[in-house]
């Protein structure tokens, strides 16, 4: 067991706060320094984190007080024929282990990073290129519990043609994922993955105000390296299409709905007999909006392709509370309840436990002041919890709950 002066104070401090977590900071952004014909803004976020389970245990016993630091910078050059935009944060997340000296292990480099490049964007034809980068640990990946360092990327070309004066809109883009784990567990190279994504979509704004949508994607997704047992996760050529309305029926009230089908298209692979899905997908959701009050809340039904099992299929049920007071003040509240349901297992320890279906509740409340413009300090709260019949032979229970408390400052200048 360790608990240092410092580590122990910062957990007095950040119990006391009663602080939040994925909160988040705000959208301010100060005027940046001058760079050319664009601007440069540096920023740095800072939080203390109390983690009532920082491995996601069944037991929740391993809690602990995190540091986490994400200095970056933000360029942007936005112009009628070129809009560029190139953004990072990278930085470490300190374990104090103050509870138990065994999970300063956790402590990992991590940030993120992303590029937009938009030429012609407010013409009739339109072409980009985006970039997402991440080194992360959360989210986990939803068939296991834990805490796993992994990078992801994906690369995306789109191009955009807005014919009749923008009433129709269409998109046609194509990326390349990448998620690759550290090998620094057993089996860290079979959970890799890299897939090729076709996106289309279109829209018909009918009324100033409200647009008929057709949205199809596809996830051609393989996993190159095998488990110690020979197997290996099941490859998908998984699509979902959609149609669906999006409109603003009154000065206060929005409604997005969408219908459609979704089907995994799992590879075949010897010894595994296991079903895809196929299912009706999409979601509906309302909002409204009276003054600097925003509330939303809806039904969602979709799947994603999944380690150890193929796929998952998801049902979830949300809301959403957003606050701002006299311009300085921002609340927000979330609350979630997802229902998923698994394929087969993959592989023999897991097949041999039978169906599983997990239950997952998340939520969380935060606030946050700016003290400037481009100077904010936040509090809050955030909750996940995990809850399943379901036991995983090499890794335990899968059930968990943690409560997450922070303290964060934000400066993006």
């Amino acid at each position: 067991m360790k608990a240092t002066s410092f580590s122990a104070g910062l957990a007095y401090l950040t119990g006391i706060a009663f602080v939040v977590v994925m909160a988040g900071m705000g959208e301010a952004r100060g005027l940046g320094i001058k760079a050319g014909a664009g601007r440069l803004h540096p920023a740095i976020d800072l939080d203390f984190v109390y983690d009532s389970n920082v491995s996601y245990s069944s037991s929740g016993s391993a809690a602990d007080m995190i540091m986490k630091i994400r200095p970056g910078i933000t360029l942007s050059f936005p112009s009628e024929m070129i809009d560029f935009e190139m953004s990072g944060r990278v930085g470490y997340d300190y374990y104090f282990g103050v509870k138990d000296s065994v999970s300063t292990d956790l402590s990992s480099v991590a940030g993120e990073a992303d590029l937009h490049l938009g030429i012609n964007p407010k013409g009739q034809f339109s072409f980009f290129f985006e970039d997402i980068f991440s080194r992360t640990s959360d989210p986990r990946y939803n068939s296991l519990s834990g805490k796993f360092d992994r990078t992801d990327n994906e690369a995306k070309a789109r191009l955009q043609f807005k014919p009749g004066g923008g009433a129709l809109m269409f998109d046609l883009a194509y990326g390349l994922f990448v998620d690759w784990f550290d090998s620094d567990f057993a089996n860290a190279d079979a959970l890799s993955s890299y897939a090729h994504r076709a996106y289309f979509s279109g829209k018909w704004k009918f009324l100033p105000k409200t647009a008929l949508t057709v949205d199809f994607d596809t996830d051609l997704r393989r996993y190159p390296n095998s488990y110690t047992d020979g197997t290996s996760n099941l490859g998908a050529n998984a699509i979902r299409v959609t149609v669906g309305l999006l409109g603003q029926i009154s000065p206060r009230l929005a409604i997005m709905f969408k219908i459609g089908y979704g089907d995994t298209l799992l590879l075949d692979r010897a010894g595994y007999s296991g079903s895809d899905f196929r299912s009706a997908i999409g979601q509906a959701e309302v909002t409204y909006r009276a003054g600097t009050t925003v509330i939303s809340g809806g039904y969602s039904r979709n799947f994603q392709p999944v380690v150890m099992y193929g796929y998952f299929g998801q049902d979830r049920v949300y809301a959403r509370l957003q606050q701002q007071l006299a311009g300085k003040f921002s609340i927000s509240a979330d609350i979630a309840f997802d229902y998923l349901a698994y394929g087969d297992g993959v592989i023999a320890d897991v097949a041999s436990q039978g169906a599983r279906f997990d239950s997952l509740i998340s939520g969380g409340l935060s606030a946050g002041y700016h003290i400037q413009e481009w100077i904010e300090v936040g509090f809050g709260y955030h909750l996940q919890a995990r809850f399943s019949g379901y036991d995983q032979t090499a890794g335990g229970d899968v059930e968990y709950n943690k409560h997450m408390f922070t303290f964060q400052v934000g400066v993006d200048y």
